[in-house]
Protein backbone atom coordinates (compact mmCIF):
# COMPACT_ATOMS: atom_id res chain seq x y z
CA UNK A 1 0.00 0.00 0.00
CA UNK A 2 1.36 3.49 -0.82
CA UNK A 3 2.61 5.56 2.10
CA UNK A 4 0.13 7.85 3.82
CA UNK A 5 -2.89 5.88 2.63
CA UNK A 6 -5.66 4.90 5.09
CA UNK A 7 -4.99 1.48 6.59
CA UNK A 8 -7.25 -1.32 7.79
CA UNK A 9 -8.25 -0.40 11.35
CA UNK A 10 -11.11 -2.87 11.85
CA UNK A 11 -12.41 -6.12 10.41
CA UNK A 12 -16.07 -7.16 10.19
CA UNK A 13 -16.29 -10.82 11.20
CA UNK A 14 -19.36 -13.01 10.79
CA UNK A 15 -19.32 -16.66 11.86
CA UNK A 16 -15.55 -16.61 11.94
CA UNK A 17 -15.32 -15.24 8.38
CA UNK A 18 -13.91 -11.77 7.65
CA UNK A 19 -16.57 -10.25 5.42
CA UNK A 20 -15.34 -6.69 5.28
CA UNK A 21 -12.76 -4.12 6.30
CA UNK A 22 -12.86 -0.55 7.54
CA UNK A 23 -9.92 1.68 6.62
CA UNK A 24 -8.90 4.76 8.49
CA UNK A 25 -6.12 6.94 9.83
CA UNK A 26 -5.07 7.42 13.46
CA UNK A 27 -2.71 9.82 15.20
CA UNK A 28 -1.59 9.96 18.85
CA UNK A 29 0.33 12.82 20.42
CA UNK A 30 3.07 12.73 23.02
CA UNK A 31 2.66 14.91 26.14
CA UNK A 32 4.62 17.71 24.45
CA UNK A 33 2.18 17.79 21.52
CA UNK A 34 4.47 16.11 19.01
CA UNK A 35 3.27 13.13 16.99
CA UNK A 36 4.10 9.97 18.96
CA UNK A 37 2.42 7.40 16.71
CA UNK A 38 0.41 7.51 13.50
CA UNK A 39 -0.92 5.27 10.75
CA UNK A 40 -2.51 6.24 7.47
CA UNK A 41 -2.86 9.82 6.28
CA UNK A 42 -2.83 12.22 9.20
CA UNK A 43 -1.64 15.32 7.34
CA UNK A 44 -4.24 15.83 4.59
CA UNK A 45 -7.10 18.06 5.63
CA UNK A 46 -10.56 16.58 6.17
CA UNK A 47 -13.97 17.78 7.30
CA UNK A 48 -14.35 16.59 10.89
CA UNK A 49 -18.04 17.49 10.91
CA UNK A 50 -19.52 17.72 14.40
CA UNK A 51 -16.13 17.14 16.01
CA UNK A 52 -15.54 20.80 15.14
CA UNK A 53 -18.26 21.95 17.57
CA UNK A 54 -16.05 22.41 20.66
CA UNK A 55 -13.62 24.48 18.62
CA UNK A 56 -16.47 26.57 17.21
CA UNK A 57 -17.69 27.15 20.75
CA UNK A 58 -14.28 28.52 21.70
CA UNK A 59 -14.74 31.07 18.92
CA UNK A 60 -18.09 32.11 20.37
CA UNK A 61 -16.63 32.50 23.86
CA UNK A 62 -13.79 34.61 22.47
CA UNK A 63 -16.50 36.86 21.00
CA UNK A 64 -17.90 37.41 24.49
CA UNK A 65 -20.62 34.76 24.74
CA UNK A 66 -21.56 34.11 28.37
CA UNK A 67 -23.53 30.98 29.22
CA UNK A 68 -23.98 28.90 32.34
CA UNK A 69 -22.02 25.69 32.15
CA UNK A 70 -24.84 23.30 31.27
CA UNK A 71 -25.92 25.53 28.39
CA UNK A 72 -22.38 25.93 27.13
CA UNK A 73 -22.07 22.13 27.09
CA UNK A 74 -25.18 22.04 24.92
CA UNK A 75 -23.67 24.62 22.55
CA UNK A 76 -20.55 22.45 22.18
CA UNK A 77 -22.37 19.21 21.45
CA UNK A 78 -24.58 17.23 19.10
CA UNK A 79 -27.57 16.66 21.37
CA UNK A 80 -30.15 13.90 21.12
CA UNK A 81 -33.27 16.06 21.29
CA UNK A 82 -34.42 14.95 24.73
CA UNK A 83 -36.74 17.43 26.52
CA UNK A 84 -33.97 18.92 28.67
CA UNK A 85 -31.88 19.52 25.54
CA UNK A 86 -34.74 21.30 23.79
CA UNK A 87 -35.51 23.35 26.92
CA UNK A 88 -31.85 24.36 27.08
CA UNK A 89 -31.83 25.53 23.46
CA UNK A 90 -34.95 27.59 24.10
CA UNK A 91 -33.38 29.16 27.19
CA UNK A 92 -30.24 30.19 25.28
CA UNK A 93 -32.47 31.84 22.69
CA UNK A 94 -34.82 33.44 25.21
CA UNK A 95 -31.94 34.94 27.18
CA UNK A 96 -30.84 36.57 23.91
CA UNK A 97 -34.35 37.90 23.26
CA UNK A 98 -35.06 35.34 20.54
CA UNK A 99 -37.21 32.27 20.07
CA UNK A 100 -36.80 29.11 18.03
CA UNK A 101 -38.09 30.84 14.90
CA UNK A 102 -34.60 32.38 14.62
CA UNK A 103 -32.96 28.96 14.23
CA UNK A 104 -31.82 28.06 10.73
CA UNK A 105 -31.14 24.41 11.48
CA UNK A 106 -32.93 22.04 9.08
CA UNK A 107 -36.07 20.54 10.66
CA UNK A 108 -35.41 17.09 12.08
CA UNK A 109 -36.70 14.58 14.59
CA UNK A 110 -34.82 14.02 17.88
CA UNK A 111 -32.01 11.46 17.67
CA UNK A 112 -33.14 9.86 20.93
CA UNK A 113 -35.57 7.02 20.21
CA UNK A 114 -38.00 7.75 23.03
CA UNK A 115 -38.00 11.50 22.38
CA UNK A 116 -38.63 10.86 18.68
CA UNK A 117 -41.53 8.50 19.43
CA UNK A 118 -43.01 11.02 21.85
CA UNK A 119 -43.00 13.69 19.15
CA UNK A 120 -44.61 11.33 16.63
CA UNK A 121 -47.24 10.06 19.07
CA UNK A 122 -48.22 13.62 19.92
CA UNK A 123 -48.75 14.44 16.25
CA UNK A 124 -45.59 16.50 15.96
CA UNK A 125 -43.05 16.48 13.19
CA UNK A 126 -39.48 17.47 12.44
CA UNK A 127 -38.50 20.86 13.86
CA UNK A 128 -35.39 23.05 13.85
CA UNK A 129 -35.20 23.02 17.64
CA UNK A 130 -35.00 19.21 17.86
CA UNK A 131 -32.26 18.97 15.21
CA UNK A 132 -29.03 17.83 16.91
CA UNK A 133 -27.11 21.01 16.05
CA UNK A 134 -29.66 23.46 17.47
CA UNK A 135 -27.57 24.05 20.60
CA UNK A 136 -24.65 25.23 18.51
CA UNK A 137 -26.92 27.42 16.41
CA UNK A 138 -28.54 28.93 19.50
CA UNK A 139 -25.08 29.83 20.77
CA UNK A 140 -24.24 31.37 17.41
CA UNK A 141 -27.40 33.47 17.48
CA UNK A 142 -26.77 34.60 21.06
CA UNK A 143 -23.22 35.61 20.08
CA UNK A 144 -24.61 37.66 17.19
CA UNK A 145 -27.09 39.47 19.45
CA UNK A 146 -24.35 40.22 21.98
CA UNK A 147 -22.13 41.78 19.31
CA UNK A 148 -24.88 43.58 17.38
CA UNK A 149 -24.39 41.40 14.30
CA UNK A 150 -27.29 40.53 11.99
CA UNK A 151 -28.96 37.20 12.64
CA UNK A 152 -30.66 36.67 9.29
CA UNK A 153 -27.47 35.48 7.59
CA UNK A 154 -25.50 34.12 10.56
CA UNK A 155 -24.63 30.92 8.66
CA UNK A 156 -22.87 32.70 5.79
CA UNK A 157 -19.09 32.10 5.66
CA UNK A 158 -18.35 35.83 5.38
CA UNK A 159 -20.56 36.78 8.34
CA UNK A 160 -18.58 38.39 11.21
CA UNK A 161 -19.51 35.49 13.47
CA UNK A 162 -18.23 32.83 11.09
CA UNK A 163 -15.06 34.79 10.36
CA UNK A 164 -14.38 34.96 14.10
CA UNK A 165 -15.10 31.25 14.52
CA UNK A 166 -12.78 30.42 11.64
CA UNK A 167 -10.03 32.52 13.20
CA UNK A 168 -10.43 30.63 16.48
CA UNK A 169 -10.51 27.28 14.67
CA UNK A 170 -7.30 28.03 12.79
CA UNK A 171 -5.54 29.33 15.89
CA UNK A 172 -6.42 26.15 17.78
CA UNK A 173 -5.42 23.78 14.97
CA UNK A 174 -2.33 25.80 14.14
CA UNK A 175 -2.90 25.70 10.39
CA UNK A 176 -5.00 27.59 7.83
CA UNK A 177 -8.12 25.78 6.71
CA UNK A 178 -7.74 24.84 3.05
CA UNK A 179 -11.46 24.37 2.43
CA UNK A 180 -14.76 25.68 3.74
CA UNK A 181 -17.79 23.48 3.23
CA UNK A 182 -21.39 23.39 4.40
CA UNK A 183 -22.24 21.04 7.26
CA UNK A 184 -25.49 19.12 7.46
CA UNK A 185 -26.89 21.84 9.69
CA UNK A 186 -26.13 24.54 7.11
CA UNK A 187 -23.32 26.21 9.06
CA UNK A 188 -19.82 26.61 7.62
CA UNK A 189 -17.47 23.66 8.06
CA UNK A 190 -13.72 24.18 8.22
CA UNK A 191 -11.15 21.61 7.15
CA UNK A 192 -8.14 20.51 9.18
CA UNK A 193 -5.75 17.56 9.33
CA UNK A 194 -6.10 14.84 11.94
CA UNK A 195 -2.82 15.92 13.51
CA UNK A 196 -3.92 19.53 13.84
CA UNK A 197 -7.29 18.45 15.26
CA UNK A 198 -5.51 16.34 17.86
CA UNK A 199 -3.42 19.36 18.82
CA UNK A 200 -6.55 21.52 19.02
CA UNK A 201 -8.23 19.12 21.42
CA UNK A 202 -5.01 18.90 23.40
CA UNK A 203 -5.15 22.71 23.68
CA UNK A 204 -8.62 22.43 25.20
CA UNK A 205 -7.78 19.90 27.88
CA UNK A 206 -4.46 21.47 28.89
CA UNK A 207 -5.72 25.07 29.04
CA UNK A 208 -6.29 26.90 32.35
CA UNK A 209 -9.94 26.54 33.42
CA UNK A 210 -10.62 30.26 33.26
CA UNK A 211 -9.83 30.45 29.52
CA UNK A 212 -12.32 29.84 26.73
CA UNK A 213 -10.54 26.58 25.88
CA UNK A 214 -10.52 25.42 29.48
CA UNK A 215 -14.19 26.22 29.96
CA UNK A 216 -15.18 24.10 26.97
CA UNK A 217 -13.22 21.14 28.30
CA UNK A 218 -14.60 21.53 31.82
CA UNK A 219 -18.27 21.73 30.83
CA UNK A 220 -17.97 18.49 28.87
CA UNK A 221 -16.63 16.80 31.99
CA UNK A 222 -19.26 18.39 34.23
CA UNK A 223 -22.28 17.85 31.95
CA UNK A 224 -21.56 14.83 29.72
CA UNK A 225 -25.29 14.32 29.17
Amino acid sequence: MPANEPVIVAEVVRSGFVEGHHRGSVVALAPDGQVDWAVGDVDSQVFARSSNKPLQAVGMLRCGLVLESRLLALTCASHSGEPFHVDGVRKILADAGLDEAALQTPPDYPLDDEARLTVIRSGGGPAPVTMNCSGKHAGMLATCVLNGWPIEDYREPDHPLQLAIRAAFESLTGEPSSAVGVDGCGAPLFAASLTSLARAFRALVTAPPETAEGRVASVFAEFPE
